[in-house]
């Protein structure tokens, strides 16, 4: 067994463990924006393709403390990069520095660990691997906070939410990972329809019957880190994939679809076919404000990513949040609801008092995911008819 670090949003940190609790994972501990774990190779390659909230996957090489530029060379030249590439492999350094004012910049520092590893390889084989910024064979990240040091070679390569199923160029799509953290964080796992009445691009609504038919994630996606490693194994790579596959299930509701938008809708439909989801979902160019309660399938869960009002006048954002509350209210009896959204003055307006209220970033933006129960009539109605199922119940006999 081997230790990883899988880095993830805030506020997915438990989310992401149980995933790979059911991975099979050993030693989980989370993290700030992070999870740390042990597992074997066939375990991380799954991992990388089946893990829904994880950013990156990172295999820990060096942790030290430095005090200069000096101390980090010498830190990245201990370390074997041979036993991990060649020279003939493109690299990049992904650095972060925070309270270290010994090193000027995260540049600065990712330059001495790159001339570290360029100076080992000259050493040994006479020349050295190429820097390639955009699309390397191999990343490597190093993280400097005050004197703590740690360096990491990324298994998975460019962020796991690049699932490979995103068509067109949405103006700002939902991140895949966070609309995944929604959907588990929201209980729904295909026990009813999914609804998502703003849905954009239609992250959520794609990502949703991934999760309700079990399909790992990142199936589609062509390239990671990893299989750029002298270690690569290609039969227990393959293995890893078809026993993810096999895990696969059936779907028998829906997931329904609408924004104003139909470019919108029109790339929601060019995603969800790419991800071999289509089938299951249905998709309408149509305002909010005119909805019906779907006449198929059963209640599940309501996921929106409203508007937050950067762009609207308060006066305008808090109708729309009123009016959001409406169609909740008059659509969606039975249902749970859950709605994201920075803007807390906003969701006073939605007219129904949250069961939860769960933080989250979005970007840069600080959010709260919402839980709203929708019930039929009124809170004390459905207790009512609890109560009238209770009594109805045959008492046993007394001898």
């Amino acid at each position: 067994m081997q230790a990883y670090i899988a880095t993830t949003f805030f506020g997915l940190e438990n989310v992401l463990a149980k995933e790979l609790s059911q991975l099979g994972a050993k030693n989980i501990m989370p993290l700030k924006r992070a999870v740390r774990f042990e597992a074997d190779p066939l375990q991380l390659y799954k991992a990388n393709m089946g893990l829904r909230t994880a950013l990156h996957i990172l295999h820990p090489l060096a942790e030290e403390k430095v005090r200069n530029a000096d101390q980090l060379y010498a830190l990245g030249k201990a370390i074997n990069w041979m036993r991990w590439f060649n020279n003939e492999s493109t690299y990049a350094i992904r650095a972060r520095v925070s309270h270290a004012p010994e090193f000027k910049s995260p540049l600065f520092a990712a330059l001495k660990l790159k001339d570290a590893i360029a100076d080992q390889f000259r050493d040994f084989t006479g020349s050295r691997p190429n820097i390639d910024r955009d699309n390397p064979d191999i990343e490597i990240h190093l993280h400097i906070f005050r004197d703590r040091c740690s360096i990491s070679i990324d298994s998975s390569g460019s962020s796991l939410h690049r699932r490979g199923y995103r068509r067109g160029g949405h103006a700002a799509p939902m991140n895949e990972v966070l609309a995944a953290g929604m959907l588990l964080l929201s209980d729904w796992r295909g026990q009813g329809n999914l609804v998502d009445f703003m849905c954009g691009s239609g992250t959520i609504l794609t990502e949703g019957a991934l999760l309700a038919t079990n399909k790992a994630p990142n199936l589609l996606r062509p390239n990671f880190s990893l299989k750029h490693w002298k270690n690569f194994d290609k039969e227990l790579w393959s293995q890893a994939r078809m026993e993810l596959m096999s895990e696969e299930k059936t779907f028998e509701h829906r997931i329904y679809g609408s924004d104003f938008k139909r470019s919108a809708i029109s790339e929601a439909f060019k995603n969800a076919h790419a991800a071999g989801v289509a089938d299951f979902m249905q998709l309408e160019n149509l305002d909010f404000r005119k909805l019906k309660r779907p006449e198929e399938g059963e209640p599940g869960a309501v996921i929106i990513n409203p508007p937050y009002g950067e762009r609207l006048k308060p006066s305008q954002i808090g109708r729309l949040y009123a009016q959001i509350g409406d169609a909740l209210k008059k659509h969606f009896s039975g249902y749970s609801a859950w709605l994201l959204s920075s803007n807390r003055e906003a969701t006073k307006e939605v007219g129904l008092r949250p069961k939860n209220r769960i933080p989250l970033y979005n970007g840069p933006l600080e959010c709260r995911l919402l839980q709203y129960d929708l019930y039929d009539g009124s809170k004390q109605l459905e207790k009512k008819r609890q109560a009238e199922k209770e009594n109805e119940t045959p008492k046993k006999e007394e001898s």
